[in-house]
């Protein structure tokens, strides 16, 4: 960019972070002028954005550098309560999970600098985007000193449009060898218990796709609640057990009588739960 727009103004969101060394990975905060009469630069940028989840436009009464620390700053998240990690937030399959990840009061606060900020969504052709909400300047500075914590939950959320293929296929799954169990079931529907067989995966340390699609299988040919019964708990929480493993060794090794038991006692409402009752 910097060659081919020698004139362009803009900062590094990593400079003066740990990751300043990563100058070509760096995300770049470019300020734009709307009313110049040279668009070659927006050009160049919807071409990047269309080939690959990589821009987002966002709007800002801060000036450039001002702005720049205030992102930075944001870069910082905080899970497993003290494992300190990078928020891809400049990623826009990142972002547009945000508003969904976060509680109230984390994106009112967290996108507070920017009066708006949206993004190309690829899969349904058109811009999404976050709508902040008016704060105080102290609201603003918020985040700016102590770092934003997610939990698993708001985790999984946020990487929900990266996430949009495995969906897609769990669902394609579903249609190809188990039409009956999901006849008359919306797309919106599908893609929520989608998401649940994902996240219900997880919570067992399961994290290939092959698994997460014979988990969703199993949950429409057999029961929503499989995984509620002991002995299916037994396999997916025994950690002798490499987690790629458990699920074909459970598959092979459970009596017939408690598939039989595990089929008669069907829970509908786990079809959207992302975790089952202990």
């Amino acid at each position: 960019m910097t060659t081919r727009f020698p004139d362009a103004q803009w900062r590094s969101l990593f400079a003066d972070t740990p990751e300043a060394h990563l100058q070509s990975a760096a995300p770049l905060l470019i300020a734009l002028d709307p009313t110049a009469g040279d668009k070659s630069i927006f050009m160049w940028l919807i071409e990047k954005e269309r080939a690959h989840p990589s821009v987002t436009w966002l709007k800002s009464h801060f000036g450039l550098p001002v702005l720049a620390m205030m992102l930075t700053r944001r870069l910082q998240c905080r899970i497993n309560d003290d494992e300190d990690v990078v928020l891809r937030f400049y990623d826009p399959r990142i972002l547009l999970g945000l508003s969904s990840a976060m509680t109230g009061r984390q994106k009112k606060f967290f996108i507070a600098p920017v009066s708006s900020w949206t993004a190309w969504e690829p899969r349904r052709e058109a811009y999404y985007g976050i709508d902040p909400e008016p704060t105080t300047p102290a609201g603003i500075a918020a985040f700016s000193v102590v770092p934003i914590s997610l939990d698993e939950r708001q985790r999984e959320q946020l990487m929900y449009y990266d996430k949009l293929a495995l969906y897609d296929s769990i669902i394609a799954h579903w249609e190809a060898n188990s039409p009956e169990a999901i006849e008359g079931m919306e797309g919106d529907m599908l893609r929520k218990i989608a998401v649940a067989a994902v996240a219900r995966c997880a919570g067992y340390g399961i994290h290939n796709a092959d698994d997460q699609h014979l988990f969703a299988g199993l949950m429409m040919r057999v029961s929503p609640s499989f995984d509620a019964h002991p002995m299916v708990r037994s396999y997916l929480r025994d950690e002798e057990i490499a987690p790629e493993a458990r699920l074909s060794q459970m598959i092979d090794e459970l009596p017939d009588a408690i598939w039989r038991q595990i089929g008669e006692q069907k829970h509908y409402e786990a079809l959207f739960q992302h975790a089952l009752p202990a």
